[in-house]
């Protein structure tokens, strides 16, 4: 009789957690910038250069919700530097820059809650995301620098981290979401090197930040 009733409890506690379970799967598209702008012109040229695009996948048990993401983007980014000039013989200022011009692949893992309405749900997720350079190119700008000095080792990190921050809506099938991520480590490495080519002399270039903020905003489709 007690093999018999535990089996009905676990019986109907597989119902209710299947009836409670939810998994959809679909494509999303949107538009991704580093700095926000009202700005007709400015928008336009974003959503050229700025695209996003992958798949999303959703579990939802009891309200709470997993959502991992695969998301395909490419990203451009000017970083500045101060340098002292004592290293220079001649004491000439130097102002170097790096433009980086990145293809990229994140993926954030959410997770969160959903609240159920008669025509939308509205959701709120929070999760870790690893962003993955698969290609880039790296112009360094000697601006200033003397002749006598170049410049060389500027590091790349292929693989970085970040947290977002992530509300979205569903209406049918179609999902809507706004995002922002956080950077949380640096794109390039902790310094680079100058050297004087006539002496050999390095001189290191430390570097403060170069992590990247990010706000998205996607649109997507519910195949399942």
């Amino acid at each position: 009789m007690k093999k018999l009733v535990l089996f009905l409890a676990v019986l109907f506690s597989v119902n209710v957690a299947m009836a409670q379970f939810d998994f959809c799967l679909g494509p999303k598209i949107g538009y991704q910038t580093q700095s926000l702008s009202y700005k007709k012109a400015d928008i336009q040229k974003g959503f050229k250069n700025n695209f996003i695009g992958g798949v999303f996948a959703r579990v939802t048990i009891s309200n709470f919700i997993i959502q991992p993401e695969f998301l395909f983007y490419k990203s451009g980014k000017v970083f500045n530097f101060d340098v002292d000039p004592t290293f220079s013989q001649s004491g000439i200022a130097v102002n170097p820059s790096i433009t980086l011009n990145q293809t990229n692949m994140s993926l954030p893992i959410f997770l969160g809650y959903q609240i159920d309405g008669k025509l939308i749900k509205v959701r709120g997720n929070i999760g870790p995301v690893i962003y993955f350079t698969l290609k880039q190119d790296t112009e360094f700008n000697e601006n200033d620098i003397p002749e006598s000095v170049n410049a060389n080792n500027v590091k790349v990190k292929n693989t970085t981290l970040g947290a977002a921050f992530n509300v979205g809506v569903d209406l049918w099938r179609l999902t809507l979401d706004i995002n922002y991520s956080l950077g949380l480590s640096n794109v390039i490495g902790d310094d680079f090197n100058l050297y004087n080519i006539a002496t050999g002399d390095p001189i290191n270039v430390p570097i403060d930040k170069t992590r990247q903020n990010m706000f998205t905003v996607t649109l997507g489709f519910k195949f399942l």
